[in-house]
């Protein structure tokens, strides 16, 4: 399923062809400067090529440190990360949180956790 239009896809692609292996390099780190929310050990940052077929908002939840699973975070992150998981679910400002399996991850040595309102038909 395409989740992105053309148009995205196509920023999406060229964004990709800068980078060597870009699956295995790319990180978020370089991404700081657009951060929504801080916290300790996670930032919110917009998706700057979002799933725009079926997403009115699309942000992301990443971790400061890099890893590339939800299962390798250390204890204080995950605490982090249920506290954050709390607190968004008692906001009700988005309608999902994703996290792609390996073989759809297009950024696989950092973590990235989709944060969806979906479009209203």
């Amino acid at each position: 399923m395409i989740l992105r239009s053309a148009e995205t896809q196509e920023r999406y692609n060229q964004n990709q062809a800068q980078y060597t292996n870009f699956s295995e390099t790319k990180d978020y780190r370089e991404d700081e400067e657009r951060v929504i929310r801080q916290y300790t050990h996670w930032y919110i940052i917009p998706n700057l090529f979002p799933y725009d077929k079926v997403a009115q908002v699309h942000d992301m939840l990443v971790p400061k440190r890099v890893f590339a699973k939800l299962s390798e975070c250390n204890r204080v992150e995950w605490e982090e990360y249920k506290t954050i998981l709390n607190q968004l679910e008692e906001e009700k400002y988005y309608d999902a949180i994703m996290e792609n399996f390996s073989k759809h991850r297009s950024i696989c040595k950092h973590l990235h956790l989709h944060l969806i309102i979906w479009k209203r038909s």
